[in-house]
C-alpha cells in the first residue's frame, strides 16, 4: 500500500514524487496493449483516462490550496515519460492536457483559480493558438467569443477548453506590472459543455491517438475572470497572480515559453525509451540472417543498442535539467533576484527542441537496423518512428527558431541593441 508522506492544505493525502512515477509505470503494460485500438480511436479510452486519473495525475500540478500536489517541473516530465514509454500517444494527451495547471494557476487571478480549481485539483485542458477566425467581441463583464480551433492536443476528456487568440484592438497593452506587452494575447477558458470536440483526428503520420482534435466554440460568453491576457514573449520579475496566492511557489512564476515544449520533450524521452524496450524484444527472440545467433550476443546489433541507451539518457538528462532551471529561475525572479527573461525562456524552449532531436536519431537509428519487418504496419518501431517524424515536423520546431535565440543571446551578450 502506498504511504502518504503529506497533506494538501484541504487535507488530501499526497504521494511523492516516486510514488507518482510508480503508479504511470504501473500503466505500461496496459497502454501498450492498446496502443493500436488508441490510434485506430484517435485518443486514449475512456477507461485509460479514468485509471490515469484515479492514480491522481492529474493533480501533480494543481495547487495544494486546492486538493493538489503541486509538485516540480521534474516530478511532472518523470510522470510523463513514464506514460510515454507505455505509449507515446497517450502520453502526448496527457502532457498537453495535465500541463497547462501551471499556466492557469499562474496567470489567472483568484476567481478564476477558484471557479476553475474549485471544482475539482484534477485539471485537463489543451491550450491552442491554431487558429484564424476567432473573434472575441467585448461585452459587459466578458466576452462573447466563436472561433475554431486546431491541434487542441487532450481535447477528448478534457475538463475545460483554452483558446488563445490576439488581444482585441480595443483592449489596453499593458501588464499587471504597467509594462508595455509585444505580441498581447487573450486566452478565454471554458467548461465542458460550453465547447464542441470535432471527430477530425487521427489521419496524421504519427501520434494518432493523441487526441488533438479541433475544437468549436459558438456565442459563448466568456466572463472576465476566466481569461488570461499575456504576453508571450516579456520579462517576469517579481510576483505573478498564482506566486502570490500560493505562497511563492516557483512552479507558478515562470514564463511560458520556458515551459510549454518541455512536456513534449519528456514526452519524447519515454518514447525513445519504449523504441528501446522493442529493440531489446527483437534482440532476445530473432536472430541474425542465416548464422541461428541471436541478435542479443551480435556486436552489430549491441553497438546500435548502446548508442541509443547513452544517446537517451543524454536526452532525459537534458528535459530535467531545463524543468530544474524553469524552477530555479523562477525562483529567483520571485524573489526578485534575477528576472526570468525571455532569452532563458527561448534557450529552454530550445533545448527541449534537441532533445526531441536526439530522440528522433535514436528511434531512427533502431528501426534502420532491425530488419523490413519492424516497418510493417501494426509494429512497434514502425509507430514509434512515425510518433516522433510528427513531433519534429510541427510549425513550431528548432529550425525556426534559432534565429530568435541567436538574437536574444545577442542582446543578453551585448552585441546588439
Amino acid at each position: 500500500m502506498l504511504q502518504s508522506v503529506a497533506k494538501s492544505d484541504s487535507g488530501n493525502d499526497i504521494p511523492t514524487p516516486a510514488e507518482l512515477v510508480e503508479r504511470a509505470r504501473a500503466f505500461r503494460s496496459m497502454l501498450r496493449d492498446q496502443q493500436g485500438a488508441c490510434e485506430e480511436r484517435g485518443y486514449p479510452s475512456a477507461e485509460t483516462a479514468k485509471a490515469i486519473r484515479e492514480a491522481g495525475l492529474f493533480r501533480i500540478l494543481t495547487p495544494k490550496a486546492y486538493g493538489g500536489y503541486e509538485m516540480t517541473l521534474p516530478d511532472f516530465y518523470a510522470v510523463i515519460m513514464e506514460i510515454a514509454r507505455g505509449c507515446p500517444s497517450t502520453g502526448w494527451w496527457y502532457a498537453l492536457g495535465a500541463g497547462h495547471a501551471v499556466q492557469v494557476a499562474s496567470y489567472m487571478e483568484k476567481p478564476g483559480q477558484d471557479e476553475i480549481f474549485g471544482k475539482g485539483a484534477d485539471f485537463s485542458a489543451p491550450w491552442s493558438f491554431n487558429t484564424q477566425n476567432a473573434v472575441a467581441t467585448r461585452v459587459d463583464g466578458g466576452y462573447r467569443v466563436s472561433g475554431k480551433w486546431s491541434f487542441c492536443s487532450g481535447a477528448p476528456h478534457a475538463d475545460y477548453f483554452m483558446g488563445g487568440m490576439s488581444m482585441p484592438n480595443d483592449e489596453g497593452k499593458t501588464d499587471r506590472h504597467g509594462n508595455s506587452w509585444v505580441s498581447p494575447t487573450l486566452t478565454v477558458i471554458v467548461p465542458k459543455g460550453s465547447f464542441e470536440v470535432l471527430e477530425d483526428w487521427g489521419d496524421m503520420l504519427g501520434m494518432r491517438g493523441s487526441g488533438s482534435n479541433g475544437v468549436v466554440l459558438t456565442d459563448v460568453f466568456v466572463p472576465d475572470h476566466m481569461t488570461i491576457k499575456m504576453n508571450r514573449a516579456s520579462t517576469l520579475f517579481g510576483d505573478t497572480p498564482g506566486t502570490a496566492l500560493h505562497n511563492g511557489s516557483p512552479l507558478y512564476g515562470g514564463l511560458f515559453n520556458a515551459f510549454a515544449e518541455g512536456s513534449l520533450a519528456a514526452m519524447a524521452v519515454g518514447t525513445a525509451q519504449a523504441a528501446i524496450d522493442e529493440y531489446v524484444h527483437i534482440m532476445k527472440t530473432k536472430t541474425a540472417g542465416l548464422t541461428g545467433t541471436l541478435r542479443l550476443d551480435v556486436p552489430d546489433y549491441q553497438r546500435t543498442l548502446g548508442l541509443a541507451v547513452v544517446t537517451a539518457d543524454t536526452a532525459r538528462s537534458a528535459a530535467i535539467r531545463g524543468a530544474q532551471i524553469y524552477m530555479e529561475t523562477a525562483e529567483r525572479s520571485v524573489k526578485k533576484i534575477a528576472p526570468f527573461t525571455n532569452e532563458v525562456g527561448v534557450r529552454l524552449d530550445g533545448m527541449y527542441h534537441m532533445v526531441e532531436k536526439l530522440v528522433f536519431d535514436i528511434v531512427e537509428s533502431l528501426l534502420r537496423t532491425a530488419s523490413s519487418s519492424a516497418s510493417r504496419n501494426g509494429q512497434k518501431l514502425q509507430r514509434y518512428l512515425r510518433d516522433v517524424t510528427t513531433l519534429r515536423s510541427r510549425r513550431d520546431q528548432l529550425d525556426f527558431r534559432a534565429a530568435g535565440i541567436a538574437l536574444e543571446y545577442l542582446k543578453g551578450e551585448g552585441h546588439l541593441k
